[in-house]
């Protein structure tokens, strides 16, 4: 049977189980059997277990047997049975070969057709979850497609259009454009220039209208970009409130793109809960975070020199190199300021643009391997599970899948990986790689042998 079909005969059973027409009893049941459970909280798995899918739940975990005759039978042999992966921050609708210049001469079709190739490259890699965070209107389009399986790809909370100040971090009008309504990048719904509370508040409500489930805005300087100095404050406070009254109006919350202290500072106190990046923290303002229940979502292979390899930011000479080097300067101490607030919610995030095939592939192993080596296998593993899980919950009335996300346990949803090995001990089962881009070329993560997303088995190689 060919995957489309089969998610689609799968969605039809799950539709009409949820109107009545089928009994529970007969939704289709998987039954993994001798797993030992990574469940994405405890530092221990769990030895010898079983777990049962009941359609796109998980409906037991047990040490004893399970006893359902009517089941698949799936033998782990052995392997950890653990969490699908979450990213919780990418950029499906920005990976595009040749940055944003080119990004401005690109037609609407090639954005989600590149989009399409993405997701199914995030699947793969183990993510049946990520949070797009920001760039375009993905909620009634290319997540209704993956949705309803016609598209390979993972879970998508949508955040809609980068919201920020003209000049900010999102303003990606050229030169030799009048203002945002000549821009390509505005006219496709990715990136939004509001300035002022009233303007914030349209955009921020325009993208809620059109299918987002949290919202991004811009509050500091940025490292891709060319009009914005990396020190710049960005968006007022009243601009910044704004836009989380909006959201909070909707039962959601802000994200912020944020590096410096001082900003993180304010983004905080003004009610936001989800920092991106933010690796100019000091130890003060992450006790502030810790206080405020806020998350780090934080992408760390920037952090690390092996990011002057990138040909986007190691080309000597240009304006993004510059701020490249400025940005590896302000990082010094975050590894330390992680590892000394270890209540501080940390979660995995990878932020790669304009990164296509082998590259794209390597860059996700390179940051599953950094956050490792900065705060422990454990605490990277929850930030790619469980943390984030509970990052997508904020989402409120607004989440589109209301059900636990990130943790093995009864009644969350199934998104299982069967993976070789033990990922508390050796991150590398899960593709983590100490290289970036000197990192040789691969197809697929061997070590992942079997990935379900939704009840649906996308991978398996156990056979």
């Amino acid at each position: 049977m060919k995957l489309r079909t089969k998610v689609m005969a799968f969605v039809s059973v799950v539709t009409l189980a949820a109107g009545g027409a089928l009994a529970q009893d007969s939704l289709p049941q998987t039954l993994f059997t001798n797993v030992h459970v990574f469940d994405g909280i405890n530092e221990q798995r769990i030895e010898n277990a079983s777990v049962l899918v009941e359609g796109n739940l998980i409906k037991t975990v047990s040490t004893d047997a399970i006893e359902a005759p009517d089941a698949t039978v799936i033998d782990g042999g052995g392997r950890t049975l653990m969490p699908g992966l979450i990213d919780s921050h990418t950029h499906f609708l920005f990976q595009l070969p040749g940055g944003v210049a080119a990004a401005e001469q690109t037609h609407w079709q090639y954005i989600g057709a590149m989009a399409t190739y993405a997701a199914k490259e995030h699947l793969y890699n183990g993510f049946t979850t990520v949070r797009e965070a920001g760039g375009g209107a993905v909620g009634p389009g290319f997540k209704k497609a993956i949705d309803e399986g016609y598209i390979e790809g993972p879970r998508v909370y949508p955040s809609g259009a980068w919201i920020g100040q003209t000049s900010g971090h999102q303003d990606f009008v050229t030169y030799g454009q009048f203002d945002q309504s000549e821009s390509n990048l505005y006219r496709l719904g990715i990136s939004i220039n509001a300035d002022g509370a009233d303007q914030v508040t349209a955009a921020v409500r325009k993208n809620l209208s059109l299918g987002a489930s949290q919202i991004k805005i811009m509050v500091s300087g940025g490292v891709s970009s060319l009009k914005d100095p990396l020190h710049s404050s960005q968006m007022t406070e009243e601009e910044i409130r704004a836009a989380v009254d909006a959201a909070a109006a909707w039962d959601t919350y802000v994200m912020v793109h944020v590096y410096n202290d001082y900003d993180i500072q304010r983004a905080l106190n003004n009610g936001v809960l989800s920092i991106e990046h933010g690796q100019f923290l000091t130890d003060e303002t992450a006790k502030l975070a810790i206080e405020k229940g806020a998350f780090i979502v934080t992408n760390l292979a920037g952090s690390t020199q092996e990011v002057l390899t990138h040909p986007l930011y190691g080309t000597e000479g240009s304006p993004i190199y510059v701020k490249t080097k400025q940005f590896l300067d302000g990082v010094a101490n975050f590894k330390t300021v992680l590892n000394d607030n270890p209540e501080l919610k940390v979660v995995f995030q990878t932020d790669l643009v304009f990164t296509l095939g082998y590259d794209l592939r390597r860059g996700i192993d390179f940051e599953k391997w950094t956050l490792a080596d900065f705060v422990g296998n454990l605490r990277a593993l929850r930030a790619m599970t469980s943390t984030a899980g509970e990052l997508m919950a904020l989402t409120g009335k607004q989440n589109p899948y209301p059900k636990k996300l990130g943790v093995i346990e009864e009644d969350a949803y199934a998104d299982i990986l069967l993976v070789d090995g033990n990922p508390l001990e050796d991150i590398t089962v899960i593709g983590a790689n100490p290289e970036w881009f000197n990192a040789p070329e691969r197809e697929e993560v061997e070590t992942i042998r079997l990935i379900m997303k939704d009840g649906v088995i996308y991978k398996n190689t156990l056979n």
